[in-house]
């Protein structure tokens, strides 16, 4: 980088020797530029220089003093003179005169007193600092007739006035060299810095967050544009202030910050609700203050813009809803307003409780649900509470911290209800859930907060909690197998779907449909044979809308042929429903009390069926049905 370096010289002696001598080519090329003053004219030749384009200004002795003095906008070097400048100038005189006094500003690099052994007695020494008592001395000076004065440009009138001589000092070509090469590197470093500082300036522009340092004595120090912006004050009416002068709710913050603290708070400062993040700014090695603090400022509006996006690439995981409501198919007045009906629970933000047995679409209606409501653009979280044991189901439903218990992930994880917040949590089959684990879920819905395992912090929380059922909860309760206070917090708003037999017209337009959508043809185009149709419609479908998908797979396998109904009905299932009373019976568990429930699993269990098979007939999960084993033997 090219920099320019202006000259204030008084003899024309070293003007020459910059000029001819040291720097030809730098004052060619306009790098150096010099001009000759006499002693009061020092600030008007750096204004004229600095108007020229120079960057940094030599001068010496008593201008600059008073160079320094003024303000000058560019850094000042001093023009040194040595013992190596005046000795020589003694050399030449010593003989001539009776007292030789060295009248030298204290910027004059001359040690008078290491040097007074090598000098004659009658050479003296006066250091003065401002002019004013350099021209004090000249005035009450009691000398000889034959007396020298040397030094610089301001004593040669004073001295010619008392009738003295007077030498001027001047600068040796090293003097003159070492002064230039110290502007350089003044001016290089500067340049380091403004580069830092510029770069520190760019980041603390561009940082999503605010920023506001602090002193010891808690007056602002420094911000950005975005601390400005959400303290909704400049910078200028912060600067030099105590924080609380200016900002009266920071008051907490600045009592953590007076104790050495690292906290973060919220804080309203007009219309921003702010997080406040207090931390003491340390030494490189990261364990000294070094006597500031630095507030980090974070909108909490902004964090849970960051929190939608966050829980957005989650969503790309698969926690998403994919289905609809224009997704469910029927022909039933019946399901047309049950759909209807959950059109206007989406509306709201109740609680849902979906009943129905395994396999009539309970999640299908609960992602219906959460897509035509305002939370559509949020996760939909889904967990089946059958399907994990009590200690795992609550490890997913509230997530643990690093080393929370053996096996737990080393960086922790969160769970489902952080990963639902603004969004659905579905919890399916939560009849099944254990007691203590349903008194945990009853606080964080009261709450709407969790706390992760391990953990000694609260999150809060904004979910919508669906839930499904293919038990009678009230009759739960009424058993004590389910909790009174949660069954009145989740079965605010009710949908119930009725099983496939009772949906006559569903089962032929299901079936065409699932070909269709199997074989890639339209659905006018699927025919179906009479006795086909007849055996369909009279299935009992304990497996509901399920089975009827897996009929349909294995029709769009085999096709139409003599064996057809054989392969569709396999007589290992209607054996498993002939078991119970007849072909066209099933037991509902639900209608049942537990008397008639335990003698109706004892009985199956009795004739040969697996827990599988039981559970399967009974139309509940394996584990709905250990616990009511579980249930039975604590009866008896």
């Amino acid at each position: 980088m090219r920099h320019i370096v202006g000259f204030i010289l008084f003899a024309e002696e070293e003007v020459n020797q910059v000029r001819e001598v040291l720097f030809p080519r730098e004052v060619a090329r306009g790098e150096v530029l010099v001009r000759t003053v006499r002693p009061n004219e020092a600030l008007e030749a750096a204004e004229e220089l600095i108007r020229a384009g120079a960057q940094a200004l030599i001068t010496r002795g008593g201008s600059f003093h008073d160079l320094q003095d003024s303000n000058i906008p560019v850094p000042l070097v001093a023009l040194t003179i040595g013992a190596q400048d005046i000795l020589p100038e003694l050399s030449g005189v010593i003989d001539r005169y009776e007292a030789i006094w060295l009248v030298l500003s204290e910027w004059v690099n001359f040690d008078y007193d290491r040097c007074r052994a090598l000098l004659p007695e009658k050479v003296h020494c006066f250091r003065y600092s401002p002019v004013e008592e350099m021209l004090e001395f000249m005035k009450n000076l009691e000398a000889p007739e034959r007396t020298l004065i040397i030094g610089g440009g301001f004593t040669l009138t004073p001295a010619a006035a008392r009738g003295f001589d007077a030498i001027q000092l001047r600068s040796s070509p090293d003097s003159l060299r070492e002064s230039y090469e110290n502007a350089l590197h003044i001016l290089r470093e500067r340049d380091k810095e403004a580069a830092k500082a510029q770069q520190f300036a760019t980041i603390l522009a561009n940082v999503e967050d605010g920023v506001v340092v602090l002193d010891t004595k808690s007056r602002v120090t420094l911000c950005n544009r975005k601390a400005e912006e959400l303290l909704e004050q400049p910078y200028h009416a912060l600067a030099g202030r105590e924080l609380c002068q200016s900002l009266p709710q920071f008051a907490a913050v600045q009592k953590a910050y007076s104790q050495g603290k690292r906290s973060e708070q919220l804080v309203q400062a007009g219309s921003h609700t702010l997080s406040v993040k207090v931390a003491p700014v340390t030494d490189l090695a990261g364990d000294v203050p070094v006597g500031a603090t630095l507030l980090t400022l974070r909108d909490v509006t902004k964090i849970q813009e960051l929190e939608k996006n966050l829980r957005f690439q989650l969503s790309k995981r698969g926690l998403t809803a994919k289905y609809h409501f224009d997704d469910i198919l029927t022909r039933e007045d019946s399901m047309r307003r049950l759909i209807q009906w959950a059109q206007e629970c989406a509306k709201s933000d109740n609680t849902v409780t979906i009943y129905g047995e395994s396999g009539t679409g309970k999640e299908l209606f609960a992602q219906s649900i959460h897509n035509a409501s305002a939370r559509r653009d949020c996760p939909f979280v889904a967990v089946n509470c059958a399907a994990l044991t009590e200690s795992l189901l609550e490890s997913e439903l509230f997530g643990y911290e690093a080393g929370a218990f053996t096996g737990a992930r080393k960086e922790g994880k969160a769970g489902l209800f952080e990963l639902a917040h603004r969004g659905t949590l579905f919890l399916d089959e939560v009849n099944s859930m254990s007691l203590s684990t349903q008194a945990k879920i009853l606080r964080v819905i009261e709450q709407k907060e969790v706390m992760r395992l391990g953990s000694d912090y609260i999150i809060p929380l904004d979910v919508r909690i669906i839930t499904a059922a293919n038990e009678n909860l009230v009759q739960m309760v009424r058993r004590d197998a389910f909790r009174r206070d949660l069954f009145f917090r989740l079965n605010v708003l009710e949908v119930r779907i009725p099983p496939l037999n009772q949906r006559p017209k569903d089962i032929l337009y299901l079936f065409r449909s699932f070909i269709s959508e199997l074989q890639g043809r339209p659905m006018r185009e699927v025919r179906l044979s009479q006795e086909l149709e007849k055996a369909l419609i009279t299935h009992n479908w304990w497996g509901n809308v399920r089975e009827l998908r897996n009929v349909a797979q294995r029709y769009a396998v085999r096709g139409d042929g003599p064996d057809t109904l054989e392969a569709l009905f396999p007589e290992n299932a209607e054996a498993a429903e002939s078991l119970i009373v007849g072909d066209d019976f099933r037991v509902d568990l639900k209608e049942l009390n537990w008397t008639v429930e335990n003698l109706v699993i004892q009985s199956l269990l009795n004739r040969g069926l697996t827990k599988t098979q039981t559970a399967k007939v009974l139309g509940i999960s394996r584990t709905a049905l250990f616990k009511k084993l579980e249930g039975q033997k604590e009866k008896e």
